[in-house]
């Protein structure tokens, strides 16, 4: 073959190559094109598959797998908050239209029956009162929680004394016990016991599990709080030997508005909220918190605080 021929040979081959490259290259690209269009319909199971022997578009398709990857879990997560919000609009509804409802009640017994005597009146007074405290109770408790969740920033971590905070928050809690006709029993070590902790966030983690404990436990006739070392950590742990939690409620006692079984009494109904708000408080400050219960023994909640 002439060296003439032999150009033109190479020439075809050449085109031939490229053509076959460029029909490959189309295909694969029309690929991209249909499971973008299946992605776009709302179908996040679909991966692009492309065994191109091009490095670039293999490494486009990986690259594009990744996204779908955070975009579908960035999807997930938003309906997870999003039903969360759900339930917590419908929670937040039924726990404060109970006691608005009575409160108009009584409000509207007071400004319309004129046959109500004086100390009747002084009696709806007081439960007014008292119901207008419950609503407070409750309007505050729902915005400290939703502070703290939507603070990402860590606590303000000092070296304290846990035992004083200990003893500080139980001579604040003596006239409850009085009350309920209960003397707490209390083992503290007898030295200092320093800790990593925001003073603030630490009273409000104790006053939450100690009045959880009045609540609900102050049926079993004692309450009691242990302080302990374990590691690098230091323990607080609040008791009471009241009805208990049943085994099916324990894993959700930290749940926001979870009230378990004793919701349907409204002598012991609580906001729901008070045991949320300790473990974001607690978890701020670097530690944990648990709750262990044995139905008409002993009901345990316990935190941990890194010691210093």
């Amino acid at each position: 073959m002439t060296w003439p021929g032999m150009l033109v040979t190479g020439l075809l081959l050449a085109c031939a190559y490229l053509l076959v490259h460029q029909r490959r290259l189309i295909r694969e690209l029309g690929k991209l094109k249909r499971t973008t269009e299946e992605l776009r319909t709302g179908n996040l199971n679909l991966r692009y598959r492309l065994p191109a022997p091009r490095k670039p578009i293999e490494e486009l398709s990986g690259e594009l797998n990744r996204l779908i990857d955070y975009f579908q879990r960035t999807t997930e997560r938003m309906l997870v908050l999003e039903d969360e919000r759900k339930r917590m609009i419908a929670s937040l509804s039924h726990d404060l239209r109970t006691p608005l409802t009575s409160l108009l009640g009584y409000i509207e017994a007071l400004r319309s029956d004129a046959t109500l005597t004086e100390e009747e009146r002084t009696e709806f007074l007081r439960i007014v009162a008292d119901k207008g405290g419950s609503l407070l109770e409750r309007l505050q408790s729902f915005f400290e929680l939703a502070r703290l969740e939507a603070d990402d920033a860590p606590s303000e971590l000092r070296r304290m004394n846990l035992v004083d905070i200990v003893q500080e928050v139980l001579l604040g809690f003596y006239p409850d016990f009085q009350k309920a006709g209960i003397e707490p029993s209390v083992r503290l070590p007898d030295a200092p016991l320093h800790v990593r902790a925001d003073g603030g966030g630490l009273r409000r983690v104790l006053e939450n599990l100690l009045s959880n404990a009045l609540r609900y436990g102050r049926d079993g006739g004692e309450i009691g709080v242990a302080v302990r070392e374990e590691g690098d950590f230091a323990w607080v742990d609040v008791w009471d030997r009241g009805r208990g939690i049943p085994p099916a409620d324990l894993p959700r006692v930290f749940e926001r508005f979870y009230t378990g079984e004793d919701s349907r009494n409204a002598s012991l109904r609580g906001t729901g909220l008070g045991l949320a708000i300790a473990r974001n408080l607690v978890e701020k400050q670097g530690g944990q918190i648990a709750a262990s219960s044995r139905p008409g023994e002993k009901t345990v909640f316990s935190f941990s605080l890194q010691k210093d």
